[in-house]
């Protein structure tokens, strides 16, 4: 992503986290149902009770709050490019770790990354880089991702939002991995992505 691209995104964020605080308008979610419908679809590429999860575009932390109200516990880390995202959920989360992060500069590995409207704001050649994000965090994760993306069927892409060809997504994700799984029966504008490394899966 480049400098400008970056500004934009963070600026983009900060001014709604300004406006509505701890909600996930500031996330630029609709509301908390579909945050959390989306969360139900990403918990359901594994049993994640146990294992080292990585939150790209944690925002807030709100999957991690969610996977305490589920009585799911993980080792969480949440990674954002959004300072006071990570200021914040640090303060509503302290046992929880968050770091200021680029995932494409991330070198360590986690049992499964997953991210959650992370790869929907528009950018410069917004599908080269996404799919380039997609190769990384299937690189940072040991048995899987889940990530959800905008399709692009009902979500047409314009200057703040970019969205995908479900079967375009599908074959990229099928030079990485044999084995993966798209669920698009929740939301009408949303599409979920399961990437499994060999021998892993449902």
């Amino acid at each position: 992503m480049n400098d400008d691209d970056q500004k934009r995104i963070t600026d983009f964020y900060e001014d709604a986290f300004e406006a509505y605080g701890n909600d996930p308008r500031s996330v630029r979610w609709a509301d908390e149902e579909t945050q959390r419908t989306r969360f139900e679809v990403l918990n359901k590429i594994a049993d994640l009770r146990g294992k080292r999860v990585l939150d790209v575009g944690c925002g807030l932390g709100d999957l991690y709050k969610f996977f305490i109200l589920k009585q799911i516990t993980v080792d969480y880390t949440g990674i954002d490019i959004v300072p006071v995202f990570i200021d914040r959920a640090r303060e509503r989360f302290p046992d929880a770790t968050f770091r200021v992060e680029d995932i494409s500069l991330l070198d360590e590995q986690y049992d499964y990354v997953l991210a959650s409207g992370a790869l929907n704001l528009t950018v410069a050649d917004s599908k080269q880089y996404y799919f380039s994000l997609i190769k990384k965090m299937f690189a940072c994760a040991k048995d899987g991702l889940a990530f959800n993306m905008l399709n692009s069927v009902t979500h047409p892409t314009d200057e703040t939002y970019t969205s995908y060809n479900i079967d375009e997504v599908t074959a990229y994700c099928k030079t990485l991995t044999n084995n993966v799984v798209v669920v698009a029966d929740y939301l009408p504008w949303d599409f979920t992505v399961y990437m499994y490394k060999e021998g892993k899966g449902k």
